[in-house]
Parts: C-alpha cells; structure tokens; sequence
C-alpha cells in the first residue's frame, strides 16, 4: 500500500486468566465453610423476611397515598 496510510496491525489480545474463586472451586473437603450456626441462619433469614416485610408495607402504603 503505497497511499501514505500507515497499514495497522491488530494484535490478538487473549483475556486475562482468573484465579478460581474459593466458593466456585470445591476440589478438597478440607477448604470448604462449616455450615452456618443457627443464630447466623436466623439473622441472615430474619433480615430478609423483615426487608421483605418492609417492602410490602411501603408498596400499600405508596398505593393508598397515590389512590
């Protein structure tokens, strides 16, 4: 190409190689979290059924003051 355009090369880019996150890689027993206590079930369970209450009573309340 002899039109004064500088040809550009494209040069392949392969994607970086990510470490396998602990929760994805389950190869030994010995890594793997202990089950939940039932205080920290409970909490974590609690919190969404209270967000989820919550969001309920905002929508009726939303609904009756928009009516």
């Amino acid at each position: 190409m002899s039109d004064g355009i500088p040809e550009k090369k494209v040069a392949a880019h392969d994607p970086p190689e990510e470490p396998a996150s602990p929760a994805t890689e389950r190869s030994d027993p010995e890594t793997e979290l202990p089950p939940p206590t039932f205080r920290q079930a409970l909490v974590g369970y609690g919190s969404i059924m209270l967000g989820l209450v919550l969001l309920g009573l905002l929508i009726g309340v939303l609904m009756r003051v928009l009516r």
